[in-house]
């Protein structure tokens, strides 16, 4: 039977992404044996209000849509029997016997939520974890090599491009957070190629450069 569940504790993290520059969430959660990383991505262009888990030791990653109000503290989800039997074989359970209770469960694992994740933290779980999220957390998943930037004349630069420098660039976090916001006081973007054409590759520190020189 499908059941109902509110993940409460979500609320800090979503609303600290919203503000962020890489409009995204990811952490790890261990409950038992149990190890569960939550996703999401919050850009204009991205699956909003859904909710990515990913189950490490089973390799299963389920998607599910969250209602209700987030302000008030609503990230209800909906846990179909399939999904409910994916969450428990991640506990790798001996046995199941009368004293698993999967609400029991649920709960402990929306206590585990933090209510903060450090910036730094967040950039190492999207970089260590790429080839798992790139499908759901950006644009273009097989070009991943920096060539340049590039000035925009309509619109405006889209958060899962510009997320990639989080995730397919080694400069520290403070860099690319700063990167990304002149680039957007710019309207510029970056621009990437496959992996075939790495020898196009740019060098990020020159870009960076470029751009606080032009701003």
């Amino acid at each position: 039977m499908t059941i109902e569940f509110n993940f409460s504790r979500l609320k800090n993290v979503y609303f600290d992404a919203l503000h962020s520059y890489d409009k995204s969430v990811a952490f790890d959660v261990k409950v038992g044996k149990g190890q569960f990383l939550f996703l999401m991505f919050l850009a204009e262009d991205d699956e909003r209000d859904t909710l990515f888990l990913y189950m490490r030791n089973t390799l299963i990653m389920r998607k599910l849509k969250m209602y209700g109000s987030h302000k008030n503290g609503d990230f209800k989800v909906f846990i179909s029997d399939e999904v409910q039997e994916r969450m428990v074989a991640e506990l790798q359970l001996k046995e199941r016997n009368g004293s698993f209770e999967f609400n029991t469960f649920l709960r402990q694992l929306n206590e585990a939520i933090p209510l903060k994740v450090d910036m730094n933290q967040k950039v190492n779980t999207l970089r260590n974890n790429r080839d798992v999220i790139q499908n759901v957390a950006i644009n273009d998943i097989d070009k991943t090599v920096l060539i340049g930037t590039k000035t925009l004349q309509k619109g405006k630069p889209q958060d899962k491009t510009l997320r990639k420098l989080y995730m397919f660039t080694e400069e520290s976090e403070s860099i690319i957070t700063e990167f990304i916001s002149n680039l957007k006081k710019a309207n510029m973007t970056v621009a990437w190629t496959t992996e075939d054409q790495r020898f196009k590759a740019a060098d990020i520190n020159s870009l960076i450069n470029s751009i606080n020189i032009k701003i």
